[in-house]
């Protein structure tokens, strides 16, 4: 079955409104699960993260959501696998988070943490932001 990506659309900020929610903030608090979101911006990085964290299969209804990088990081780590990696996050943000460009996406190991930055730009804005990940390999851990 084929998915066909849409073209990127110009979406038009609500931030302009005080006191009006964009949406609503992911992943869910505990103590407060419904914190919103004032900014176009702020909204876009908890859509980006949730589709990051979010395994496939895991989102009842939508069994295509989600990249699943918790599931995929601590596989042997080649060159060709980053790149699918990074075909597989560009192809989500593109589907399900359509007002992020992403720029730039780096993997970096340090003291047995894995650090995933993810540079883009929210279309309205253009301005850049960025958003960094860190796992730690479980199955060196002791418990």
């Amino acid at each position: 079955m084929a998915i066909r990506l849409r073209d990127l659309i110009q979406i038009d900020p609500i931030d302009t409104i005080e006191k009006r929610a964009v949406g609503i903030k992911l992943p869910f608090g505990k103590k407060n699960p419904f914190i919103l979101d004032y900014t176009t911006q702020s909204h876009a990085k908890s859509k980006l993260i949730n589709v990051l964290l979010t395994s496939p299969g895991e989102r009842l209804y939508q069994p295509l959501f989600g990249v699943g990088l918790k599931n995929r990081l601590f596989e042997q780590q080649t060159e060709e696998a980053q790149e699918q990696l990074r075909s597989i996050v560009n192809n989500q943000v593109k589907l399900f988070v359509p007002e992020v460009n992403v720029d730039n996406i780096r993997f970096k190991v340090e003291n047995d943490i894995l650090y995933v930055t993810i540079n883009y730009s929210v279309i309205t804005s253009n301005e850049p932001e960025s958003v960094t990940l860190s796992f730690t390999n479980i199955s060196n851990q002791t418990l």
